[in-house]
């Protein structure tokens, strides 16, 4: 996640659930694929804004690494549709061409979140 704030309350909120999650950060978006590889990701959840390491298609590269190295992760996009609502269309489209397999906005509520992961 781009914001170290926003990043905390993710871990905090997806820890706290009680659904058994073991939260893993990656520190930059360069280790996020290694990352995943050493603890057997099964979701990664990236935040998708305009600009830089943190873009829509900076954030596909991730997942085309992920899926070409056969790991069995799913992808889910956080994306703040105040900010940016042409942003949120285009991840709402990168999900309905199955790039993704699902995102999520970062206006919803903690718990909404975590059952979100729990589904996929």
């Amino acid at each position: 996640m781009k914001g170290g704030l926003l990043a905390e309350a993710v871990e905090q909120s997806l820890t706290g659930c009680n659904l058994g999650f073991i939260v893993y950060r990656s520190s930059s978006p360069e280790e996020t694929l290694n990352l995943c590889k050493v603890c057997h990701a099964n979701v990664l959840v990236m935040e998708v804004v305009r600009e830089g390491v943190w873009k829509l298609s900076e954030r596909l590269k991730i997942r085309n690494e992920i899926k070409n190295l056969g790991l069995d992760c799913k992808i889910l996009l956080l994306i703040d549709e105040r900010e940016d609502e042409m942003l949120a269309a285009d991840v709402r489209q990168a999900v309905k061409d199955q790039l993704v397999d699902n995102f999520i906005y970062a206006s919803v509520s903690p718990t909404y979140l975590a059952g979100v992961i729990d589904t996929l």
